[in-house]
């Protein structure tokens, strides 16, 4: 089984450092949402991963573009880090893909250090995520979606 997390990470680079842990311990490609063209095939993997920051309640629009050219039948899940991890902010790229015949096998979420705005004068907040147990949390979520997965 191949799997590919396509993701977009901005900022303090919160959601690279996720993709970065789960991709070293998980047989898992990574690929920047901004570099998949017309040209990339969907068929050379069965597990589509999408993961992005949170902005402004939803994931970037770089990642929701490629989820909306996702075709019908592949396996999906999402990751994502944000200032405050209190509801599920994939709940709109979900739809998306379910729209289109993919198949959503869950969602794993984690703070990460955010200086928007405001926050920037006071020095941001989370300053230590995603932290150890985070990390370790997404890569055991990863296996599992996985193992679920497995034809």
């Amino acid at each position: 089984m191949k799997t590919i997390i396509i993701y977009e990470s901005k900022h303090h680079g919160n959601t690279k450092k996720v993709c970065d842990r789960v991709a070293a311990e998980c047989q898992v490609e990574l690929i920047e949402a901004g570099s998949v063209g017309a040209d990339f095939n969907w068929e050379d993997y069965d597990l589509m991963g999408f993961a992005s920051g949170i902005a402004y309640s939803k994931f970037y629009d770089s990642v929701s573009r490629v989820a909306e050219q996702i075709p019908a039948g592949k396996g999906t899940f999402f990751i994502y880090t944000c200032a405050k991890n209190d509801k599920d902010f994939a709940a709109k790229i979900k739809k998306v893909v379910e729209e289109r015949g993919a198949k959503c096998l869950g969602t794993y979420g984690c703070r990460g250090f955010n200086t928007y705005g405001p926050l920037k004068l006071i020095g941001g907040m989370n300053k230590s995520n995603p932290n150890e147990d985070e990390l370790k949390a997404a890569v055991e979520f990863v296996k599992k979606v996985e193992k679920t997965y497995e034809k």
